[in-house]
């Protein structure tokens, strides 16, 4: 799908404007938008915010344009920002955007068309109430009706179109600025990139859904025992609860703890690196000792890597043994659900069509009907309502085992069948891999012994060497230091992970006693039994998602970087700011310690990767992407983008940034070409298609 169409009228200096863009050709995404600064190129990316999603994409919109101050009070004051100064009051400011497929791709989507007019005073004031804005959406050419009872029509609008074509939070990862793109690390920063991330994976919705549900559950056990005398069996309840609670604590202090020494212990192991570079370059003492620090590293390396292999093992042990007692309770709901969602489906289908079933059975006008014509209109009327009533029972009841509700309706289509599959994997993994991970550990840890051994009984080095086997002995001890306190760290977290699945199961067991007392209680334990199966898919979940982030930001960033860091990956720990490690040996960095090239090469590729998480082949619009960068620094940015999987890639540029050289460069990549230019006799943009600033 691209942008086909876009018409403004009183849009800042746009008093009537179109750009008609023509359909991409393959191999030539780019379509170069020229303006001056002051010309039209920001009104141009804020309009496709707001006319799309109105006061729905306020918070995007003016998020790109400036993070940290609220220079807006309101949405009809952030439209009166945008509305031309010299429009007359009788006119309305338009924003006219049409969306079109592409037959070779999207032959399955619909042409889409948003028209939206925010209306004002005599005195140029947005009017009061509903009379301020009105919108229209058009599927391939005809109006949608636009009603929903009592709801308002701009949110039935709003969710038309988000239906239709995609959600408004979505739109920074393809409609953004390329100065707002540095700014995401100079001042989002780690919580920018939290909030973007669950939103892009979902993540965010599964934690909302827990926070209600654990919300309900306190306010529920509160109600049963707060007030009232609680019962033996409840106050038991009550105390595992807090138990529990105070083991979640406990976990979550030692796995802090454990990132802690992680990452005291990868400092450590990046000097030993140097140190042992250092070494080579002075020859050692001798060539033995060279070769015997030399095995002594790779033997550390093997423990490292054989703890780290056997962490990877139990790792998903813990998991399962968490959701042994869940896992088919959670399976049959979600069975029983995707029954509710087919005859739903079907229902739906029914329903929608049954004006055409109406307008075959009973044809109008009646008195044309061979069949028909002989009967009174109310008893017409009376088989018509028949009818209806017959057609909405076809599908009732529903197929014996479907959900009468939705627990996990969050959680459908694929994303359902996905969970399932997980947590049929969950217990397939057996302990034959466990066995040979702890073997080949115990084996790596002899060998570092050995190693060691064999280092401190070579003696004769000269001073300088003699200070450098000092302190890489110093440092392996200290490692070996962390890997023990990591192993102890790593017990006792599995210790008290095992304890809380027994303490879950007791819970559980007590609450399907209490289930059965009444009502309350049944609601009680349903919940409790969704907020943990919600928990363990979030923490089984957030190390994907950011896995998978990491690469696709690493893979475009090292694309756009300079070549220095072409050996570099983006790493992203939550509560950290973001981090630059090489493969090299060199020493990490952090990102925003960086210049300001390094910023806005990471934020692109951040957007990039989000565009790219969110599979859609979306028009992507970026404003200043180059900034004053060098001219090598430019050019394999526009390359990045080019070769970017999207059929429109439209960049807007002054005469400094993308210039007529820079353009003659990508000319066999360039499918369109504008320039916005202001008259200032006649305060107004004009645009020429098929023109672009000259040599």
């Amino acid at each position: 799908m691209y942008l086909s169409r876009l018409h403004l009228q009183n849009w800042r200096t746009y008093a009537d404007a179109a750009f008609d863009f023509s359909e991409p050709r393959r191999g030539r995404p780019i379509v170069l938008v020229g303006a001056m600064n002051g010309h039209g190129k920001t009104s141009f990316l804020m309009s496709l915010y707001l006319g799309l999603f109105g006061r729905y994409g306020l918070r995007h919109c003016e998020g790109l344009k400036n993070i940290n101050t609220d220079d807006v009070g309101s949405y009809r004051q952030a439209v009166a920002k945008f509305r031309r100064n010299a429009a007359d009051p009788e006119e309305p400011t338009v924003v006219d955007i049409t969306m079109t497929p592409l037959p070779e791709r999207d032959s399955d989507e619909p042409e889409v068309r948003v028209i939206r007019r925010w209306f004002f005073t005599g005195r140029n004031e947005p009017k009061p109430g509903d009379a301020f804005e009105q919108v229209e959406v058009h599927i391939n050419g005809k109006p949608v009706r636009l009603t929903g009872l009592d709801r308002d029509f701009i949110q039935v609008a709003q969710e038309r179109i988000e239906r239709t074509l995609f959600e408004a939070h979505v739109a920074p990862a393809f409609f953004f600025d390329g100065e707002q793109a540095q700014k995401l690390i100079e001042t989002a920063g780690e919580a920018g990139i939290k909030r973007a991330v669950e939103v892009m994976f979902g993540t965010k919705v599964i934690a909302d859904v827990a926070e209600r549900v654990s919300g309900y559950v306190s306010r529920a056990r509160q109600n049963i025992g707060g007030k009232k005398k609680v019962s033996e069996r409840q106050q038991e309840l009550e105390d595992k609860l807090k138990e529990r609670d105070t083991l979640n604590k406990q976990i979550a202090k030692l796995q802090a703890d454990h990132q802690r020494i992680e990452r005291d212990k990868e400092a450590k192991e990046q000097e030993r690196e140097r140190l042992h570079e250092e070494f080579a370059r002075m020859g050692g003492a001798n060539a033995d000792m060279a070769v015997l620090q030399e095995a002594y590293r790779h033997t550390q390396q093997e423990q490292t890597d054989a703890e780290r292999a056997l962490a990877d093992v139990v790792r998903p042990l813990g998991l399962a043994l968490a959701m042994k007692r869940l896992a088919l309770p959670i399976q049959n709901r979600f069975r029983q659900e995707e029954l509710r969602e087919e005859w739903e489906g079907l229902k739906r289908a029914t329903l929608d069509n049954k004006e055409k079933v109406l307008s075959a059975a009973l044809p109008e006008p009646a008195e044309n009907d061979p069949l028909l014509g002989n009967i009174a209109p109310a008893v017409r009327a009376k088989v018509r309502d028949r009818f209806l009533i017959a057609l909405e029972q076809i599908y009732n009841p529903p197929k014996a085992g479907t959900a009468e509700d939705y627990w996990l309706g969050h959680v459908r289509g694929e994303a359902r069948g996905k969970v399932l599959n997980q947590l049929g994997n969950v217990f397939t993994i057996g302990s034959a891999r466990a066995k040979s991970a702890a073997k080949r550990l115990r084996d790596a840890r002899e060998g570092v012994e050995e190693s060691k051994a064999s280092v401190e009984r070579h003696t004769g080095l000269p001073e300088a060497s003699r200070q450098i086997s000092e302190q890489l002995q110093q440092l392996s001890t200290d490692t070996a230091d962390a890997s023990r306190k990591l192993g102890a760290l790593e017990n006792e977290i599995r210790s008290l992970k095992a304890k809380h699945a027994n303490l879950q199961a007791e819970v559980g067991s007590i609450q399907e006693e209490l289930a059965r007392l009444g009502p309350e209680q049944q609601r009680l334990a349903v919940a409790e039994r969704v907020g943990r199966a919600l928990e363990q898919i979030e923490q089984a979940l957030k190390p994907t998602t950011t896995l998978r982030l990491e690469d696709y930001v690493t893979k475009h960033f090292v694309s756009i970087a300079d070549r220095r860091f072409r050996n570099a990956r983006i790493h992203l720990e939550t509560g950290n700011p973001p981090e630059i490690r090489f493969s090299d040996g060199r020493p990490s960095m952090l990102l925003e310690s960086n210049s300001g090239f390094e910023k806005r090469a990471f934020g692109i590729a951040f957007t990039l990767a989000l565009a790219e998480i969110t599979r859609r082949r979306l028009p992507l619009v970026i404003d200043t992407p180059l900034g004053n960068a060098d001219s090598q620094y430019r050019l394999r940015t526009l390359k990045a983008l080019a070769g970017f999987d999207l059929d429109q890639v439209i960049i807007l540029s002054h005469d400094e940034e993308v210039d007529a050289e820079l353009a003659a460069k990508l000319k066999s990549q360039v499918n369109q070409t504008f320039l916005a230019e202001y008259i200032e006799a006649d305060n107004l943009s004009v645009v020429h298609p098929n023109r672009y600033f000259s040599r």
